[in-house]
């Protein structure tokens, strides 16, 4: 798969997380659960697994879990 096939699949399940999971409570833990994965995947895994560029999911790990744990309250009345 192509640089540009692996930022769409990126972006699109960081759109679909992002509108989808409402819940306050899975937000919050989701959120610090990816940010914490993602930063620790950019130090501890190699750049390529079997062509798969790993940089892009680490750095799609941390964007999605930010704005996860940031807009946390955003569905709460």
């Amino acid at each position: 798969m192509n640089e540009y096939g692996l930022y769409a699949v990126a972006y699109a399940v960081f759109l679909l997380l992002f509108f989808y999971l409402k819940s306050y409570g899975l937000r919050k833990w989701l959120g610090i659960t990816l940010f914490a994965l993602g930063f620790s995947s950019i130090f501890m895994l190699p750049p390529f697994i079997a062509g798969f560029d790993l940089g892009i999911v680490s750095t799609n790990a941390i964007a999605l879990g930010a704005a996860l744990f940031f807009s946390r309250a955003r569905y709460t009345a």
